[in-house]
């Protein structure tokens, strides 16, 4: 309880809470406003101090809401930690849906949906949420319909995320996507969902992967195999890099992680770059700048390194998205 902290003669319960049953406990109005408590829809009261977290204003918005109602769209996306871009987030606005016939709240900075079957909703940090490919789907519809801040672009960064099972137990299967997608025909959204599945792999480690291998292939190159485990012929495990096109014997590598790792990790990646290139692999290592701010520049030593092993991109084929991780050997001596 509040109370004792407070120095109030009833006691307000602990936060999030109901304001109508409060004051039936006996809690005036003038406790009810507090600064230690916020209220992030009429008639709910939070703890103030977590105003900025999702997750707690989700679980205080939830009192207000109906039985059947699920957050949604955008805030769904981030209570499953998927990747937003800039710009976007999952707690301003926050999007609620409701089943068909329903107006699941009525608030200020609420977003509400309706049209939501039950099958649909699925629970997530004790929340009711909308499943995955639910979610997928209405992002794809936030990006038909323009000025979201969404673009189909950051819609494969989320079903790389998805596809990859980052911030859940597995791998959302992908036969279970492209079921929605064949629900949705002829609906808003339909289309950029379509697209950007297409465009979508399993493996990928962050979101600057995925827009890496976009401007990859969006300049020409095709989809490279992503987070392939490359072996020696014995069967020896050597290197899993972010990209490559084993064919060529290729890799490309995004170090974003650099101030993030050990030495002793660093030392072992430089270890397994040796390697590689000992045996006959060209390691073209990548950082953000290399990717969002000189393009020309990657994309001149990238295509430099088709030249040198005597091939074009447009002569390769894209690789496909295998349902499991794709596995690649490499002789135990280099060949030229």
């Amino acid at each position: 309880m509040l109370g004792d902290t407070l120095g109030m003669p009833v006691p307000v319960p602990d936060p999030p809470f109901v304001v109508a049953e409060a004051l039936r406990l006996g809690v005036s109005r003038k406790q009810l406003r507090s600064p230690r408590l916020h209220a992030p829809v009429r008639g709910v009261r939070m703890d103030a101090a977590r105003r900025d977290d999702l997750r707690s204003v989700a679980a205080a918005v939830r009192l207000a809401l109906p039985r059947a109602a699920a957050f949604s769209h955008t805030t769904a996306a981030a209570l499953w930690d998927l990747p937003l871009p800039p710009g976007v987030s999952g707690l301003s606005p926050l999007h609620v849906s409701g089943p068909p016939g329903t107006r699941p709240l009525d608030a200020t900075g609420v977003v509400t949906h309706v049209g939501l079957p039950g099958r649909d909703v699925v629970v997530r940090h004790e929340l009711a949420v909308t499943g995955p490919d639910r979610t997928v789907a209405d992002l794809a519809a936030l990006v038909a319909a323009g000025g979201h801040g969404l673009t189909e672009t950051d819609l494969v960064v989320v079903l790389d995320a998805v596809l990859g099972a980052r911030g859940r137990a597995r791998p959302y299967p992908r036969d279970r996507l492209e079921a929605r997608v064949h629900l949705l025909r002829g609906r808003r959204g339909v289309v950029p969902l379509a697209s950007a599945l297409h465009r979508s792999r399993r493996f990928v480690d962050s979101p600057m992967e995925t827009l890496l291998r976009l401007r990859l292939v969006d300049s020409g190159f095709p989809c490279p195999v992503v987070g392939a485990d490359v072996v020696d012929d014995d069967g020896r495990w050597l290197a899993r890099p972010d990209l490559c096109w084993p064919e060529l014997r290729i890799a490309v590598e995004y170090d974003g992680r650099h101030h993030l790792t050990s030495a002793r990790q660093r030392l072992n990646d430089v270890a397994r770059q040796e390697e590689l290139e000992r045996l006959g692999w060209r390691v073209i290592v990548l950082f953000a700048y290399d990717v969002l701010g000189r393009w020309p520049s990657t994309e001149g030593r990238i295509l430099q390194a088709f030249v040198d092993r005597g091939a074009r991109p447009e002569e390769l084929p894209d690789a496909p998205d295998p349902a499991t991780r794709p596995r690649v050997v490499t002789p135990a001596h280099r060949t030229t």
